[in-house]
């Protein structure tokens, strides 16, 4: 975060466009048009997203930047694993976003920092008091939290000075001897070791690794089977962290899943088992001949299962073809992400910021340029770079956010054309660039479900005149009383 976020000139050349936010759900499962819009509807929103039923899935919480505000929380995404929801970045107003949406706390296993600025963690120890409202923790491991050197430190300061002891357990692990690439702005230099040692009483258990780079400058997590939580699941999983460019030690993360066998084909073996369904029982001891589908759908490349009756079943020709797993690449703040790309190649979803955008429609002047020079000046992004990031990925999809507040999530005309600029410099279609809000839900499906990136309604037509009176963000007193004085100068002359 920095405090150029806030104010600097936000400029976007007109695009086309393609993508709108959501219908409002109400209680009852019906709809509400939105059409007499007010400040609520970011909320609204917020509490109409649902999952989507595939087994990865992201949930925006915090599509803002700098601090959250009523139509844009700060920095998070939440990803769901099957049951299991990891956090990336925990920006301030975390907690009061989990309870507006369908991620649950309780089920919150994995957090990720990418950067120590306030908009992406000042929310974790707000939000650790929320997990452990409603987690069985005799059931449960304890929570692993990622990130760089120094967090262990900010959550065992931050609980201690407030005498938080309603934690849940966790573990903290830190990526050590990350870089810092952006040689324009000084840091702080971190303490040699923790100035206040662990204390199990606030939660911290024993386990936290100093985990180093490899010898490609990249680090590795964890890679694990899906279920290692205990809530069931198949197939592999692994997190790679690389460094990013910003005014931070900062770090990308790339999620990975292994590759996957091709799915089964009922039509293929089932008549085979129901031929011999009376031998398989007597022979085998298998009631239900459809019981075996699990273990046909095991069978490795090359193998066969022979059937009582001298039938084979043979995994080429039970299964379709294999299929390659899906990964997502999330950036936090970020100029330049290019170290990135020996673990994000080939991203099905990379998340990118787009801070800063070049906006006629807003009354933007200079060029994008001129705006692009001064946004990688502080570490940040345009949709324009984020769509060049996205082409060197070779991503099939886009979606862009930490927004300054400037661009309100309704002003859909103002969406499109940030979407449609970022479009134009990735090579994607349009329905394959998404401008982030709070309360998206994206379903990341398999390539061979050939499902769309997104399948949510339009929201109504909105009363743009009403909604800027209503929403203008606040641009300080300084700002204010420097246009109150021009205004009375030009009165006067």
């Amino acid at each position: 975060m920095n405090r150029e976020e806030a104010d600097a000139p936000l400029p976007l050349a007109q695009a086309g466009a393609h993508m709108q936010p959501v219908h409002a759900a109400s209680k009852d499962g019906g709809s509400t048009q939105l059409g007499d819009w007010d400040k609520r509807e970011a909320v609204v929103q917020m509490e109409a997203s649902t999952t989507s039923g595939a087994d990865l899935e992201l949930t925006v919480l915090g599509s803002g930047s700098c601090y959250p505000s009523p139509w844009r929380g700060a920095a998070c995404l939440a990803l769901r694993v099957l049951s299991s929801y990891w956090l990336f970045d925990v920006g301030e107003g975390s907690q009061v976003q989990l309870q507006r949406c369908s991620v649950k706390p309780s089920r919150i296993d994995r957090i990720f920092v990418t950067h120590a600025h306030g908009d992406h963690c000042f929310g974790l120890p707000g939000l650790l008091c929320l997990i452990a409202r409603g987690r069985e923790e005799e059931q449960l491991p304890p929570l692993q939290v990622y990130g760089p050197q120094g967090l262990r430190t900010f959550l065992r300061v931050a609980l201690r000075f407030s005498g938080t002891r309603l934690v849940p357990k966790y573990i903290v692990h830190e990526l050590v001897d990350i870089p810092y690439l952006h040689h324009n702005k000084a840091l702080p230099e971190l303490p040699a070791s923790p100035p206040v040692a662990r204390h199990s009483a606030y939660g911290e258990q024993p386990g936290g690794r100093s985990i180093s780079p490899d010898a490609d400058g990249t680090w590795t997590l964890f890679d694990e089977a899906f279920g290692d939580s205990g809530r069931g699941g198949e197939g592999r999983i692994s997190v790679r962290a690389a460094p990013v460019v910003h005014t931070a030690r900062t770090v990308g993360y790339a999620v990975t899943e292994a590759d996957k066998p091709g799915r089964l084909n009922p039509e293929a073996v089932l008549p085979l088992l129901e031929a011999n369904r009376d031998a398989l029982r007597e022979e085998w001891g298998v009631r239900d001949p459809r019981s075996l589908l699990k273990r046909i759908k095991a069978l490795g490349a090359g193998e066969r299962l022979e059937l009582p009756d001298g039938s084979v079943i043979r995994s080429e020709e039970a299964l379709g073809e294999g299929r390659t797993g899906r990964k997502l690449v999330i950036l936090g703040d970020c100029s330049d992400a290019s170290a990135v790309l020996a673990i994000g190649e080939g991203a099905d979803v990379l998340v990118h910021e787009a801070t800063n955008a070049y906006v006629p429609l807003l009354g933007d002047k200079g060029g994008e340029v001129r705006l692009e020079r001064e946004t990688r000046s502080h570490g940040h992004s345009t949709p324009r770079m984020a769509g060049r990031a996205a082409a060197s990925f070779g991503a099939r999809a886009l979606l862009l956010t930490h927004f300054s507040q400037r661009y309100h999530p309704a002003r859909r005309d103002v969406m499109r054309s940030i979407e449609g600029v970022a479009a134009q410099h990735s090579g994607l279609p349009l329905d394959r660039v998404v401008a982030a809000w709070d309360g998206l839900v994206l379903p990341i499906w398999q390539a061979d479900r050939n499902k769309p990136l997104i399948e949510q309604p339009p929201l109504a037509p909105l009363d743009y005149a009403e909604r800027a009176r209503l929403t203008k963000p606040n641009r300080g007193t300084k700002g204010a009383a420097r246009r109150a004085a021009e205004g009375a100068a030009r009165r006067a002359a």
